[in-house]
């Protein structure tokens, strides 16, 4: 029997059914989406879309994936079989793995979605989102799709507003400047631009810049808006920024003149889940170089500025007779105070220890509806640390789910519910932050 193929317009106002809206969680499935209704959560995914592939790594559903494209490259999914292009995917290899469902694109041509539609397959495919809330839908269909009509959905809505939350976080660490920035991004030498009515193109309202590259601007006067609105900043795909250098088109814009044009790969703009962050971390830090990003915590500086270390040092040196007389007359008194102060910080430190019950290996990863001996040992360590409460069965159910976030909120980690090998390894170290 055939199955149907949906193109899920998400950003079009798609309406789900009623029933899949108010189903309870004791009742996930079946999930309703347009003309499609998928009556349990898929065990085989095979992922053509590297957009949705970005999707499902971000929301921890690494394991379901059995198949990818060749454009499906984020690293956390490379040792997973290849089935060919996705506009043009080999039929004999998605068939052998025997997929429950196929993500793909809304561009795969009519043709090849035909062909799949007449094997039997499942196929869905999303319209890219345009703006952060269609992607906080995207996020929600996805999860729906894959965990269930409330816990999935929650799981990608949450994810996505994770993203949306680093994003405002990274924002927050530019200096604030009243001077206009300018730029753009460029996937050619001859001015094809990321417009600023995209997810990806508004990334430079994160940079306090402006995306001078305008929607609706006719192909044949884009590069003149373009040459008029003469960028400070051109970022662009790889290969193209020696074009650029070199092209007479550019010889007068001021980001050529000033040599402020950089690579960056194009498939950061056309992702829509972890890649928004990491295109955005990427710019920050070429445009705002007194800005260094902590790559554990991407809202944190490691560093200050040169400039702001230069100011530090020459507060240290002026700092007064007086004052250093003053800091000699109480150095028994601070050394007694930072003794206890160092005694209190051991102690506290010493509360945690690290546990070695579970041997990690960075490709082991437990999420909800796993059932395994060594869940039984994260659940022993949560409840150690404080965040579990209950029979240690070695069941991944929606409390160990809970316990895992309140884990990863505590601890600054992505609140994904799942355990990954990031997860697993701090939460079983001395560095582990227990609750309360």
């Amino acid at each position: 029997m055939f199955k149907k193929i949906v193109a899920l317009a998400l950003v079009a106002g798609m309406v789900l059914s009623a029933t899949a809206c108010n189903s309870s969680r004791s009742e996930e499935y079946p999930v309703k989406l347009a003309n499609i209704t998928i009556s349990k959560a898929p065990d085989r995914v095979i992922v053509l879309s590297d957009s949705i592939a970005d999707i499902l790594v971000s929301c921890g559903f690494i394991k379901k994936i059995e198949g990818r494209s060749d454009e499906c490259t984020q690293e956390e999914i490379s040792g997973v079989k290849t089935v060919g292009s996705k506009l043009k995917p080999d039929l004999e290899k998605i068939s052998a793995l025997s997929p429950d469902v196929i993500f793909a694109d809304s561009d795969m041509p009519k043709e090849q979605l035909t062909k799949l539609n007449e094997s039997g397959f499942t196929v869905i495919t999303f319209v890219p989102a345009t703006s952060m809330s269609g992607i906080s839908d995207l996020f929600g269909n996805v999860g729906a799709v894959m965990a269930g009509e409330t816990t999935g959905r929650e799981i990608g809505e949450e994810r996505a507003e994770t993203l949306s939350v680093t994003m405002d976080d990274l924002q927050r660490l530019i200096p604030e400047s009243k001077v206009l920035v300018t730029a753009c991004y460029l996937y050619d030498e001859k001015g094809t631009s990321l417009k600023d009515d995209t997810p990806s193109g508004k990334l430079f309202e994160y940079l306090n810049a402006v995306n001078v590259c305008k929607a609706g601007v006719a192909d044949d006067e884009a590069f003149n808006a373009l040459k008029l609105a003469n960028p400070q900043y051109i970022f662009c795909d790889i290969g193209v920024k020696d074009k650029i250098m070199k092209s007479e088109l550019f010889k007068d814009f001021s980001a050529v003149k000033n040599k402020q044009v950089y690579e960056l790969s194009s498939e950061l703009f056309s992702r829509q889940g972890n890649s928004l962050v990491e295109a955005l971390t990427d710019m920050i830090e070429i445009m705002y170089p007194s800005v260094s990003i902590n790559p554990e915590d991407p809202t944190k500086r490691t560093e200050s500025s040169k400039a702001e270390t230069s100011k530090a040092e020459t507060s240290k040196a002026e700092t007064s007779k007086a004052e250093t007389s003053k800091a000699e007359t109480s150095k028994a008194e601070t050394s007694k105070a930072e003794t206890s102060k160092a005694e209190t910080s051991k102690a506290t430190t010493s509360k945690v220890k690290a546990d070695t019950s579970l041997k990690i290996t960075k490709d082991m990863f437990f999420e909800f509806g796993d059932i395994k001996d060594d869940i039984k040992k994260v659940q022993n360590r949560l409840e150690a640390l404080g965040y579990f409460n209950e029979e240690k069965s070695g069941y991944y159910g929606e409390v160990t789910q809970k316990a895992v976030k309140a884990f990863q909120k505590a601890n600054k980690l992505t609140q994904s519910g799942n355990c990954d090998y990031k997860t697993l390894t701090l939460m079983f170290s001395a560095k582990a932050k227990a609750a309360g």
